[in-house]
């Protein structure tokens, strides 16, 4: 994991490695398993802004580690919520690792940088110790002991 540009409101960012999403993306397991534990995190705490379309996507999302269509299609649903406020974003199903910035040109921000405020904003109390939440997958606390640890 790279690290990043110091954000204030999200200072602990979890990136991915590699393209999560649709081909031609690597699809590597820890980045689908950390989309896919977002996505279920999200899902099972709505908050009163997004639209429903999005949230049904999420909601069928199941952390496998394989890349599916139910996970291409949360991304899809992701990416077309956040273009409705930020006319820049591209929506291509895929999440590609955020890269000098949080944002990309054009002016949209990198999905991954949606999922990590989405879930921030939904964790307060214990961001970015992620690994705390219920059901944290065990690659989700390796990730977290790399990124926050610095092991």
């Amino acid at each position: 994991m790279a690290p990043q540009q110091s954000k204030p409101t999200l200072p602990v960012f979890y990136n991915v490695d590699a393209v999560v999403g649709a081909a031609p993306a690597v699809n590597k397991q820890e980045d689908v398993v950390m989309v896919q534990f977002y996505f279920t995190l999200i899902a099972a705490n709505p908050l009163s802004v997004g639209g429903t379309e999005f949230y049904s996507a999420a909601s069928a999302v199941r952390i496998t580690g394989n890349c599916d269509p139910a996970t291409v299609n949360a991304i899809r649903a992701l990416q077309a919520e956040v273009k409705k406020s930020q006319p820049g974003t591209i929506v291509d199903g895929r999440i590609s690792p955020a890269q000098g910035g949080y944002g990309y040109g054009g002016g949209g921000l990198f999905a991954i940088t949606h999922l990590n405020e989405s879930v921030q904003h939904r964790h307060l109390d214990i961001w970015p110790r992620i690994d705390k939440i219920n059901g944290c997958p065990p690659e989700i606390k390796r990730l977290v002991t790399r990124t926050v640890q610095g092991t």
